[in-house]
């Protein structure tokens, strides 16, 4: 992989982060209802409909869980994907050891297993022997072993300024 094909990468996923967050907008909003109602997605064989999703938006009980789940996926791909990818890159540009150096490494580590495992940490010795682990104003530790985490500790705003850190990392510090 190329560093310009490393920045493909980030890019695709950032725009389908911002996509999702668009989505996330229209679905939080009662206007987009009747839309939801009456168009679908017709693939193959196949014919999805919209008006599902619009009767769980209805529901007040299903609304913020569906909502929250749906920008979880676009958190999990952010992060996860461009993680992976920068990982990749590092490895097969032996730089590594620079990628394991920033400040932010461990716990977008931490994160990136976290929000691969069904959002619930679950920390193995590795793991312990590091923490506490701090970025900005979010520590991880031990006590967090075998915990989900809600939206208010990590959301979308971090997981945008996390987002950054690596696009900053890519752009200025690797070769």
């Amino acid at each position: 992989m190329t560093k310009e094909e490393l920045f493909n990468q980030l890019t695709h996923a950032k725009n389908s982060y911002i996509m999702g967050l668009a989505a996330f907008t229209l679905f939080s909003s009662p206007e987009s209802y009747p839309l939801l109602d009456s168009h679908l997605a017709a693939f193959g064989d196949y014919t999805v409909t919209f008006d599902q999703v619009s009767t769980l938006l209805k529901n007040p009980r299903d609304h913020d869980i569906a909502l929250n789940e749906f920008l979880k996926v676009h958190m999990r791909t952010l992060i996860k994907e461009s993680f992976e990818h920068i990982k990749d890159y590092c490895e097969e540009t032996n730089q590594y050891a620079l990628f394991k150096g920033e400040g932010w490494y461990e716990f977008a580590r931490i994160i990136r297993n976290f929000l691969s495992h069904n959002c619930i940490f679950e920390f193995n010795k590795y793991d312990k022997e590091r923490l506490p682990i701090t970025w900005k104003e979010r520590t991880i530790t031990e006590d967090m072993d075998r915990q989900s985490l809600e939206l208010s500790y990590f959301g979308d705003v971090e997981t945008w300024e996390l987002f950054e850190e690596f696009a900053d990392f890519v752009g200025n510090r690797l070769k």
